[in-house]
């Protein structure tokens, strides 16, 4: 994950005590020691032990070890530490949550672009869809109804005494 660095452009950091209320927009990591109420657009986002955020909040990564009550989308992953705590409602690629970590809202993994390149296309099953001995079935993603042939089982007969 990205970290921040003060020399780096495009990059805010609000540090403990401070308390902010509006909108960020940065291409770079936004870092908050402190408080902050408003939306929050970024490319990677880290809330610290000390950081708390409510609002809106659109980034790529996101790493929480604070606490954040707010509307969360994340492109890529969503990190929450041991000591983070996550309330609302949450979009992201991935999620990552430490052990001790707290998650309490609604949540929802979206399907990145490298994954729905793995997704198989449906197939439509035919109602007579049977499989010869020699032949491989085709993945079939979707369940449709077929006929079964009746089985017939039997039971070797044992020799008694």
């Amino acid at each position: 994950m990205a970290t921040f660095r003060p020399d780096e452009e495009d990059s805010v950091y609000i540090g403990q005590g401070a308390e902010l209320t509006g909108a960020i927009k940065a291409s770079g990591a936004v870092v908050i020691d402190g408080s902050f109420d408003g939306e929050i657009a970024c490319g990677h986002l880290r809330v610290g032990e000390t950081g708390m955020v409510k609002g809106r909040i659109e980034a790529e990564t996101a790493e929480i070890s604070g606490h954040v009550n707010a509307d969360l989308t994340t492109s890529h992953l969503l990190a929450v530490g041991a000591t983070g705590r996550v309330e609302g409602k949450w979009d992201c690629g991935a999620l990552e949550v430490t052990r001790g970590g707290v998650l309490n809202g609604s949540a929802h993994v979206v399907e990145t672009a490298s994954e729905r390149g793995r997704v198989p296309e449906p197939v439509e099953a035919e109602e007579d869809n049977l499989v010869e001995e020699d032949e491989t079935p085709a993945p079939v993603t979707k369940l449709a109804p077929r006929r079964v042939p009746k089985l017939n089982l039997r039971t070797p007969r044992r020799a008694v005494g």
